[in-house]
């Protein structure tokens, strides 16, 4: 059966929730066939815990003013990270062998090589690599390049950016709720993964064998990803239109 697959990966924080837990009904609503695969039982339970612990971070973070303040301190130190990659890429097409081109190759591959991720890793992670960029760029071999690129205040905002958000680190309360109380990152990262893993071994099995319990699984998965898809246009084409009336 071939379906276009929903990709949590694209869907907002609120989406994601909605629809993983619109997963988790399509497979406990199969009560004349009830799932008996306990690799898919555990994909279910963990996808439950999962988007439970994701809910509750948001509660924590509408209702507590650090967490505001580090995710938008977060949020300033990923466009300053943006404006630095693209700041870089406007001497991409420079003339073979010009300063200019040799600085942005040395400078590109450090980037793709080792840091293109930074911004979608979980916060601390974020933190500890982007020190470590600034390490990489403050030697010489990189540092001349900075200089040829008119980079170097680029780089100076994002050191500035991230050394705000680990001093709102250095206050927040050091106990074992911290990560999840703010980190919804990561915790999103987790949870997109495990999505797909589930449904891609739901739709292995499901074609590959003659288990009637993981076939009705799989159909059930297609009919909440088209249904849920269906609400996201709907939602975006009732959007538009209030935009278009205004």
């Amino acid at each position: 059966m071939a379906f276009t697959q929903t990709d949590p990966g694209r869907l907002t924080q609120e989406e994601l929730i909605e629809y993983v837990r619109m997963l988790i009904s399509s497979g406990k609503a199969e009560e004349g066939n009830p799932i008996t695969n306990p690799i898919a039982l555990k994909y279910l339970k963990t996808l439950e815990k999962d988007v439970n612990e994701l809910e509750n971070t948001q509660v924590h973070i509408r209702h507590d003013e650090k967490n505001r303040q580090l995710i938008e301190a977060d949020r300033v130190r990923d466009r300053a990270l943006s404006v630095f990659r693209r700041l870089m890429q406007v001497y991409e097409l420079s003339e073979d062998n010009t300063p200019e081109a040799v600085a942005y190759e040395y400078l590109n591959e450090l980037w793709t090589r080792k840091y293109d991720s930074l911004p979608f890793l979980s916060l601390m992670v974020e933190t500890e690599g982007i020190d470590d960029m600034l390490f990489d760029l403050s030697a010489d071999r990189y540092s001349r390049h900075l200089e040829t690129l008119k980079l170097k205040e680029a780089v100076k905002k994002i050191k500035v950016a991230n050394d705000a958000f680990k001093a709102l680190c250095g206050d927040h309360p050091q106990k074992q709720t911290m990560k999840p109380t703010y980190d919804a990152r990561a915790l999103r990262i987790e949870l997109t993964e495990t999505v797909k893993l589930y449904v891609n071994y739901v739709k292995a099995v499901a074609e590959t064998s003659d288990s009637e319990g993981l076939q009705q699984l799989y159909k059930s998965i297609v009919a909440t990803s088209t249904h849920f898809d269906e609400l996201l246009a709907a939602r975006h084409a009732g959007k538009q239109m209030k935009t278009t009336a205004g």
